[in-house]
């Protein structure tokens, strides 16, 4: 096996570990749970947003894509 070959084999093997280990750690939302907190910043004034800003509020999340 080439010297190449075998770090990135290695690295490889080391990424999957650390993946596997922060999927384990992550705690997946159940239906009926309130959303995780999360920060997004707005596009036109340039304003940092919670979620917990909007709680009691309707929150629409729309994920869009263009090619």
């Amino acid at each position: 096996m080439r010297r190449g070959t075998a770090a990135q084999l290695a690295l490889a093997l080391a990424l999957r570990g650390i993946l596997a280990a922060a999927a384990e750690t992550a705690r997946q939302p159940m239906l009926g749970e309130p959303a995780p907190t999360f920060r997004l910043q707005d596009l036109l004034s340039g304003k940092t947003i919670s979620l917990e800003d909007l709680r009691g509020r309707f929150v629409v999340l729309h994920f869009g894509a263009s090619w």
